[in-house]
């Protein structure tokens, strides 16, 4: 009988050695929540593990306080050395390194007579880790660095691709992948609940319904399932802390988000008429706040929360140079792919975002609003 995707999953992670745990290169509480679950079931296997995404921030602080995340990732090829000893035998070795760590001498003492340089064979090896699991990316590119970094590593190493969206590429040998489902987490959820229940501890309760509030606005999306409400209540039945993820979630922001979300509602522009609202972050804006440009999409998400779905809302970020748009319309009239087409968009789940370099933040306001025509 054939393996259910479940259990190839857990075959996989049975018969690793060490995994990468890959998140999608926009930093979530979905993405962390799911990660460190997965990692419980890492460790009650013994397995080395290692979270990574392409750049790392605090504002999750509650979910990472239990796991370590680096940022990026470098996986380069192992240098294998062999030395026949089935007559010589092998009494000792051992290496040293000079001064200047620019070279590196083995020494090898066989138990008998000499080895000739005959013996030895030089060649490529494989790579540290030898699973992947991704999560939250709907393909390798979502990774960021992580994976333009280490190509190779990614095509020649074995993917269990865990995502909630369908336009998910199917990219990993296994793929975990349910529209249907709110969130990486409530997957995840779902896969512990049947593969790894034992492993579902308060701690892992809290992370996966911090995915699930993140993603379902706090049970306010419209496209809430009555399921995900249910599985909701069963984690809280496993004592997940609600009141902390609220907490931390929708009340604690750090200072430079607020620093950040201060400008943008200083700034926002309204277009009754085109029932259109938008605003600018520019550079000056991170330096003074002393913020990274990875924050810009969790400040348009609260100011998705903040403004009337049923409207069209743009963000123009720049920093260094670069200008990014993120673009959502609750109006079904408007195309946003065809709309921005001349800036080629890419979609992500609120809409579209076009990374635009060498042009004037201002000037690019104003013609991405006059593209909008009543």
């Amino acid at each position: 009988m054939a393996l259910t995707v479940y259990e190839q999953i857990m075959e996989y992670i049975k018969q690793s050695r060490r995994v990468v745990v890959a998140l999608d290169k926009k930093i979530s509480a979905d993405t962390l929540g799911a990660a460190y679950s997965i990692t419980r079931i890492l460790e009650r296997y013994e397995k080395q593990f290692q979270v990574t995404i392409e750049q790392s921030s605090d504002i999750y602080g509650f979910l990472t306080e239990n796991m370590a995340v680096t940022s990026g990732l470098k996986q380069a090829r192992r240098l294998v050395v062999t030395l026949d000893i089935r007559e010589q035998g092998l009494d000792k070795f051992y290496y040293t390194v000079d001064e200047q760590k620019s070279k590196l001498d083995i020494y090898i003492v066989p138990k008998n007579g000499f080895f000739n340089p005959d013996d030895v064979r030089v060649g490529q090896g494989g790579f540290e880790y030898d699973l992947i699991i991704t999560l939250g990316a709907t393909d390798l590119n979502s990774l960021g660095s992580v994976y333009e970094g280490n190509a190779a590593f990614f095509h020649e190493t074995p993917i269990i691709n865990i995502d909630h969206r369908a336009a998910n590429e199917l990219f990993g040998e296994i793929n975990l992948v349910e529209p249907t489902k709110s969130s990486t987490s409530e997957i995840v959820f779902d896969f512990m609940e049947a593969c790894a229940r034992e492993n579902i501890t308060q701690t892992v309760a809290t992370s996966l319904l911090a995915g699930i509030l993140e993603r379902t606005e706090s049970f306010r999306a419209p496209t809430l399932a009555p399921q995900t409400l249910e599985k909701a209540g069963r984690l809280m039945a496993l004592k997940a802390d609600r009141e902390r993820i609220v907490r931390e979630l929708f009340y604690n922001k750090s200072l430079p988000l607020m620093k950040l979300w201060g400008r943008v509602l200083a700034r926002l522009k309204e277009d009754t008429l085109k029932r259109l609202y938008w605003s600018i972050i520019a550079t000056d804006d991170y330096a003074r706040a002393g913020a990274e440009p990875v924050l810009v999409d969790k400040v348009f998400e609260d100011v998705l929360r903040y403004l009337p779905r049923e409207a069209t809302i743009l963000l123009f970020s720049e920093f260094n140079g670069a200008v990014m748009i993120l673009a959502y319309s609750g109006n079904s009239n408007i195309l946003l792919p065809e709309l921005f087409a001349a800036y080629k968009p890419i979609t992500f789940e609120h809409g579209v975002k076009c990374r635009i370099f060498g042009r004037d933040l201002l000037e690019l306001e104003k013609e991405a609003i006059d593209l909008f025509v009543i």
